[in-house]
């Protein structure tokens, strides 16, 4: 392909990204959020994450021009992890950025502190939580299908059952308890990275580039820089394959909610929790997916499928007094009668330590 080609390809992908950009994604975000969140007081708070890298940059500017379209405030979020020596010069760089566009901009200064799960995941883990923090109607975040796709990727090599191969969605509760942003939007999830790429730079847009994205040690990059385009060169378009398998078991996973809600009404004891003897009763598959379900809704990443057989067989052999068992982020609890699922206080591990 010559040069003019590939420049001419750029443009007509960049106008196309305009477009949904303009009279689509982003906007459409905000319509279905105010509906499904039954929202009718405007103007509607928004707070986007905010890296400078080219994905949250390109939200920022298509937030920033549908505030002429949409009754909304836009404020941004950069959450500075002290990882890389850059970190500083990326902050002056976000502060630029959202000030040539009239945006409020809050640094979030976080410290990671590396647990039993590597660098990577409390990185993360600290970034949620300081994001959460911040108060507005709704979080909006950067994510696409390329990040979707290896998220579901992600999930599968680890073994993750309906709940995690569903992986992100556009329109969600906040994953963490008591997040100041009730709502998390991710109106990027049905456009390829690509297409960012060639509307920023149909802008002449400036990004940040984190170098830590090309190191293979993370298993994120590995699967992003080197597995995923072996499988797209072999199967060409397995990214959106990989994202509408997402869309397919999210309609599984809400299908075994509502299972998991009739059962939780069925067994429920007075006190909260479900009745012990009556959980019991219900075949193994649906204890699991009961306790799968009041997992999430804590919320907490839901156990392990060997840690969850073994809690519930030893559920089944409760012969009296105080009892837990560690799943994971949370607990499987009984006393008397009564049977239920509570978060592991922080700090605590597996074997009810506590610090």
């Amino acid at each position: 392909m010559s040069e003019r080609d590939e420049a001419q390809g750029a443009r007509s992908a960049a106008t196309e990204t305009y477009r949904i950009d303009r009279r689509g994604s982003e906007h459409r975000a905000t319509q279905r959020f105010a509906r499904a969140a039954n929202y009718s007081a405007f103007p509607l708070r928004l707070v986007l994450g905010f890296s400078g890298g080219v994905d949250s940059t390109v939200l920022l500017h298509a937030l920033a021009e549908a505030r002429a379209e949409f009754p909304l405030e836009l404020k941004a979020v950069h959450v500075h992890h002290g990882l890389l020596e850059q970190a500083d010069a990326w902050v002056e760089e976000a502060r630029a950025h959202c000030a040539s566009l009239g945006v409020p901009l809050q640094v979030a200064y976080v410290r990671v502190q590396p647990d039993g799960r590597g660098l990577e995941a409390a990185a993360r883990s600290a970034r949620l939580r300081a994001l959460a923090a911040v108060p507005g109607d709704a979080l909006v975040l950067a994510q696409h299908r390329d990040d979707q796709a290896e998220t579901v990727l992600f999930r599968l090599l680890r073994g993750s059952g309906v709940a995690g191969l569903a992986a992100m969605r556009p329109i969600a509760p906040a994953p963490l308890a008591g997040a100041a942003a009730p709502w998390w939007l991710r109106p990027f999830l049905d456009l390829p990275k690509e297409t960012l790429i060639a509307w920023a730079r149909e802008r002449g847009l400036n990004w940040v580039e984190d170098p830590s994205n090309a190191s293979a040690d993370f298993t994120r990059n590995w699967l992003r820089g080197e597995i995923l385009p072996q499988l797209e060169e072999r199967l060409p378009g397995v990214r959106t394959v990989l994202a509408r398998t997402a869309e397919t078991m999210a309609e599984a996973q809400q299908g075994l909610d509502d299972l998991a809600a009739l059962d939780d009404e069925r067994v429920g004891h007075p006190q909260g929790g479900w009745d012990w003897a009556e959980f019991l009763r219900l075949p193994v598959h649906r204890q699991k997916n009961l306790v799968r379900w009041a997992t999430l809704r804590l919320p907490a990443l839901p156990p392990t499928q060997r840690r969850l057989e073994e809690g519930l067989r030893q559920a089944a052999d409760y012969a009296g007094g105080v009892w837990r068992f560690p799943l994971g982020e949370a607990w499987l609890c009984a006393r008397g009668e009564r049977l239920w699922v509570e978060a592991a206080p922080q700090g605590c591990d597996a074997a009810h330590r506590c610090g």
